[in-house]
């Protein structure tokens, strides 16, 4: 007797199976947002914001505004996993006039500013390799714990001598 070629009707149920599971898993992953992109995205726009916010009070003022004296000043003061509404924001980003994107946050933001004489924040500088200006400045530090551990954070950086955005540890 000769034997044709081909599959078994149990075969192709196997292959089918494999296929639909492997499917599943791509459309859970590709639909899921990750959790660089939850936090890069606001993180871009927000510094935007202190960014616009910060030249515009230098015009008006002749000086930049800091809203907090170190990363530590951030607000919402703990950043978590899920997003925080803003609401009321703080005295000082009022004064500075700063426009958030959204009204709900993943992470905390702070602006710290100084003249040439003021030694800009040690994260700037140890982390984000950022050296001392000749005259004023601003950075802005956005600071994130998207696992949630409490522990290990997700920096967000930019100043006013570079105005990209650097990060550091994205995704904790």
């Amino acid at each position: 007797m000769k034997r044709q070629g081909g599959f078994t009707l149990m075969e192709m149920m196997i292959a089918v199976a494999i296929l639909g599971i492997l499917a599943v898993v791509l459309v859970v992953s590709l639909s899921k947002p990750t959790d660089k992109a939850k936090t890069g995205s606001e993180a871009q726009a927000m510094l935007a914001a202190f960014h616009t916010a910060q030249q515009q009070y230098a015009v008006e003022n002749g000086v930049y505004y800091s809203t907090g004296a170190s990363e530590d000043d951030i607000y919402p003061t703990t950043p978590t996993s899920q997003r925080q509404a803003l609401g009321t924001l703080p005295a000082e980003w009022q004064t500075l006039r700063v426009r958030p994107a959204t009204e709900n946050v993943y992470c905390g933001y702070v602006s710290v500013a100084g003249t040439a004489d003021d030694d800009i924040p040690a994260i700037a500088s140890d982390t984000f390799g950022m050296s001392q200006p000749a005259t004023n400045w601003y950075v802005v530090i956005g600071k994130c714990d998207i696992n949630g551990d409490g522990s290990v954070f997700s920096y967000y950086f930019s100043s006013s001598v570079d105005a990209a955005v650097k990060k550091h540890g994205e995704g904790h």
